[in-house]
């Protein structure tokens, strides 16, 4: 329980940054796929976008916040990716339908 609660002071307090020319390329590319209709693509590219902003970016305030706890980071990036390739094989066996 003390864990969650770390977790929950975490997230109320961190500030964690997002690169304006990251935020402006997100935006257009969702835009885009939303006027091209393609929405399991853009559902890729908001996952990939938060994944990368949220583990890969700011992974030091991450390590700073849970120290050695290291399993629990690689457990986030290890489902993080196994999600990646997952919606990928589904996008690409709807395209080829």
């Amino acid at each position: 329980m003390d864990d969650v609660n770390q977790f929950i002071s975490f997230l109320s307090s961190a500030m964690i940054s997002v690169p304006l020319g990251q935020m402006v390329l997100f935006t257009l590319v969702i835009s885009f796929c939303m006027i091209g209709s393609k929405f399991k693509l853009g559902l890729l590219v908001t996952y990939v976008f938060v994944f990368y902003w949220g583990f890969i970016f700011n992974q030091s305030a991450f390590i700073d916040a849970a120290g050695q706890a290291s399993t629990g980071l690689f457990a986030y990036a290890f489902f993080g990716i196994i999600m990646i390739v997952v919606a990928l094989i589904g996008l690409f066996t709807a395209l080829h339908n």
